[in-house]
């Protein structure tokens, strides 16, 4: 059984993750400023990874095939990156409101009370 460590940017991604879910609000009305403020926090942290990513991935390009085994997986991470910064805009920005759940008409609207 092979155990996989951790890479330092996983922990990292992970803890800003936690960082977003931690925070704890001061005052109730403070609750959706200081969550806003928290998930800029991290999209701001998302660009500065990305330029980390690019550098690795520029190392890995230029990497001897005959010497490297293993190499990280780029596309992944960026898709995670992508798939975790799209969330965090379609929390802040939604494009529309959720539709109303509709409720069945009765459509029977003979009232005999009258004759």
């Amino acid at each position: 059984m092979t155990v996989r460590q951790r890479s330092p940017l996983t922990s990292l991604l992970t803890g800003l993750l936690l960082a977003g879910s931690l925070a704890s609000p001061t005052h109730a009305n403070d609750i959706d400023e200081i969550q806003r403020r928290d998930l800029a926090l991290i999209q701001t942290q998302i660009e500065q990874i990305k330029i980390v990513v690019d550098r690795i991935d520029a190392r890995q390009q230029n990497a001897d095939p005959e010497s490297t085994r293993v190499y990280f997986d780029i596309p992944r991470l960026r898709d995670d990156l992508h798939s975790i910064t799209s969330g965090i805009d379609a929390y802040l920005a939604p494009d529309r409101l959720l539709p109303r759940q509709l409720r069945v008409l009765g459509g029977d609207y003979l009232d005999d009370r009258g004759q």
